[in-house]
């Protein structure tokens, strides 16, 4: 950092001292940017930090109420909204990202359809709840979003009785006006498949208009077909009769619209383990719908969709001309089946009025995306002052197969490397190579790196660690500013069971002046080896495998944590942790100085993103893995975050916010609700720290218990007569709503 630099930094904290005085501020502030700029062969990235995109739907939306149409990308893998302002150029394809926007929408999961159900022009949400659909009203006015719950368990009249519209995490449901009435119905699968059901919305029969949702099971053998209950087969007249028959599908895809002209609702199929999209025409009327057609290689036999896994289609006007274009992205839930980097296929009308694919990668090609997971390490690899960018990865997606019936897709690691081209004051990223190193030969999967002369020979050295736990060791035999010359990978380096998916950092831990060796690992941990050497060869010695007490694990949604760490010294030279999750969480440890052999203090309110008026608590998806260091040289750290959509969000350090300012989004929801033990066969004990309703359903959503309880109340519940499987309990109240899963088992 230069003299004029150092001056102004300090100035610039001296006058964030003297704030703090006057109010109390977190201990960090962040905002979300598109700075610094990332180039790729010399071209700009337009949305470099977008995050990444593997499994994505898509939706027009009006974000910012110039009656442009916005788009809204919904990231399965993370529960990530991605929204883009629409430049408004006619016959043009010009989008800003503009993240703040997804902001203000209510915390969504599994998927996401906006459909205007009350036809007052604004797009209200339908998303999965607990085994069916919660839907939110959009009552935004002007340019300020702003959602209500309407119901949390969309209910539907079902053999004689008012019970929960099911509906599957992994399925794409059709939201349309099948009937043709001006209400919109629901088309979804039969629990276990095969066979498609109308949920017949009859608001404007009984009411006159779209404003209720009043549903009815009406046809459960809509369009007269039936999927194959080991495949994607179709079977057209059908009577589906044979509910009785075992089915092996857990997963489908629906698009419901007029693609032959003729009025009728046709549909287009996408299903787990397939790439392709199945065509049915109906030939029908609109009170009787019968499919006469299929077609699998849609839209265009000479370019149908291939795209692996179960394939979701959207339709939206991306280029402002009139005429919706095609896109089509994977919607499997399983994480390593995308074709992460060529997930987006987009597909246009042409002059011969057939849809022509245009693209493999709309909107993936603008950003920074390395495949699936993404595992971001700053370190200045060519000694020029200047912190470069390492991007390991899960994997790059290489082919799939079907193996009895089921789908493997392979994957291969490796680590991308951008160049800081920029300045000390103004960093800029060339993008230099995709395979750093020439790690990709090796085969391995998960990459995360870490930098260092570790045999003390003047070059830099790499460890990666793998998912299979390893941590390798890559000797260089070149100095910098030279790309790496590694020998052969020494898996012997360190002899010790780190467990799965192992993420390294390098980082003077007890602050002797050497480099200790810190692995986070799938358990949720962190293993601390303590540089012993007085020289210059790393000598690390085990101290102990659960550092500070850390466990990042979300015990209600999973056994593991894929912890990432990053110590850090913050503004005070305090040695600080960031840590990245599985759920997405970034976990925020002090304490650690002198402490080294007891427990961190983890701090929950000091991770926040800051807006003009609000801040927020940020998941960035799944598996993130957060990366430190000062980019600009103004004092402040920037954070960038990995996740496993294979992008990164980057975030500059500014001045922290004060701890009154709004948080948002505005839709909130009751801190924290458990259930206990877990699994159980005869009782469980149930707390929540907000008072409300209880509601304990089963996986089809019928109705086990309801009750009242009040704020931190312990209830035990009976269940010695309930059948094995998965049951649902929510407490409902008028901050919102949580939920937790309890299994029974005999």
């Amino acid at each position: 950092m230069g003299r004029w630099s150092r001056l102004v930094a300090l100035c610039t904290l001296l006058l964030a001292s003297s704030v703090l005085h006057a109010q109390t501020l977190y201990d960090f502030g962040f905002i979300r940017t598109q700075q610094p700029p990332v180039h790729h062969d010399g071209r700009l990235l337009l949305f470099s930090w977008g995050g990444g995109i593997n499994s994505v739907s898509c939706s027009p939306f009006d974000l910012n109420g110039d009656s442009y149409p916005d788009l809204i990308l919904f990231e399965k893998h993370g529960n990530r909204l991605l929204t883009f302002i629409n430049n408004g150029i006619d016959d043009s394809c010009s989008y800003t990202l503009a993240l703040e926007y997804a902001q203000r929408f209510p915390t969504l999961h599994d998927w996401v359809i906006f459909r205007d159900y009350d036809t007052d022009g604004r797009l209200d949400i339908f998303t999965y709840g607990t085994a069916g659909i919660t839907i939110y009203h959009n009552i935004s006015i002007g340019t300020q979003l702003e959602f209500e719950c309407v119901t949390t368990q969309l209910q539907s009249e079902q053999y004689g009785q008012l019970t929960n519209l099911y509906a599957s995490p992994d399925d794409y449901l059709a939201i349309e006006d099948v009937d043709g009435d001006g209400d919109l119905d629901i088309l979804n699968f039969w629990l276990l498949g095969k066979y498609v059901h109308l949920h017949r919305n009859y608001s404007m029969e009984n009411y006159g208009d779209c404003n209720h949702l009043n549903f009815k099971l009406e046809d459960e053998c809509w369009g007269h077909f039936e999927e194959g209950g080991e495949d994607n087969s179709i079977l057209l007249n059908s009577s589906c009769g044979r509910k009785s028959e075992p089915t092996r599908h857990v997963g489908s895809t629906i698009v419901v619209r007029d693609l032959t002209g003729n009025g009728l609702p046709d549909m287009v199929l996408g299903d787990i383990d397939y790439p392709n999209l199945v065509f049915l025409q109906n030939g029908g009327t609109l009170d009787d719908a019968l499919m006469v057609a299929i077609d699998t290689l849609f839209p265009n036999p000479e370019q149908p969709v291939r795209l692996y896994s179960m394939p979701v289609l959207s339709f939206v006007d991306i280029d402002n001309d009139g005429v919706e274009e095609l896109l089509a992205s994977p919607s499997d839930p399983v994480l390593n089946k995308s074709q992460d980097l060529n997930s987006v296929w987009g597909y246009r009308i042409n002059e011969q009025s057939q849809y022509e694919k245009f693209t493999e990668n709309f909107l993936q090609d603008e950003m920074i995306d390395v495949g699936s997971g993404a595992a971001p390490v700053f370190y200045d690899w060519d000694g020029d002052g200047l912190a470069d960018l390492f991007i390991g990865n899960y994997g790059r997606y290489e082919g799939s197969v079907l193996i009895n019936g089921f789908l493997t897709s392979s994957f291969i690691s490796s680590i991308t490397y951008y160049h800081n081209s920029g300045s000390e004051t103004e960093p800029a990223f060339e993008w230099v190579t995709d395979d750093f190193g020439g790690l990709w030969q090796y085969g391995l999967i998960g990459l995360h790196s870490a930098f260092c002369d570790l045999d003390g020979n003047g070059t830099t050295d790499l460890l990666c660690g793998t998912s299979d736990g390893n941590i390798l060791l890559f000797s260089n035999r070149n100095l910098p500013p030279a790309l790496p010359d590694f020998e052969a990978p020494n898996s012997d380096f360190i002899s010790h069971d780190f467990g799965d998916f192992a993420k390294p950092q390098l980082f003077d831990l007890d602050r002797d002046g050497h480099t200790d060796l810190l692995v986070g690992n799938r358990r949720g941990r962190i293993a601390y080896f303590r540089n012993t050497s007085n020289t210059d060869i790393c000598n690390f010695q085990f101290v102990t495998d659960t550092l500070g007490g850390v466990d990042v694990r979300d015990a209600e949604s999973s056994y593991f944590g894929f912890c990432a760490p990053w110590f850090f010294r913050n503004q005070a030279d305090e040695t600080v942790l960031f840590c990245g999750s599985e759920q997405g969480e970034i976990f925020y440890y002090q304490n650690i100085d002198n402490n080294l052999t007891g427990t961190f203090v983890q701090d929950e309110v000091a991770w926040s993103e800051m807006g003009t008026d609000w801040h927020t608590y940020n998941r960035e998806g799944l598996r993130t893995v957060p990366a430190v260091t000062d980019l600009n040289g103004d004092g402040y750290l920037e954070v960038a975050i990995g996740n496993y959509a294979g992008g990164v969000t980057l975030f500059s350090g500014t001045t922290p916010p004060p701890v009154s300012i709004t948080q948002y989004p505005t839709v909130q929801f009751i801190t924290s609700i458990k259930a206990f033990p877990n699994p159980t066969h005869d009782h469980f004990t149930l707390v929540s720290e907000g008072g409300g309703q209880l509601l304990v359903t089963d996986a089809m959503g019928r109705l086990i218990l309801r009750r009242e309880v009040t704020e931190n109340e312990s209830v035990m519940v009976g269940c010695s007569g309930w059948p094995t499987g998965i049951y649902f309990c929510e407490v409902r109240s008028d901050r919102g709503r949580q939920t937790c899963k309890i299994v029974v088992v005999r």
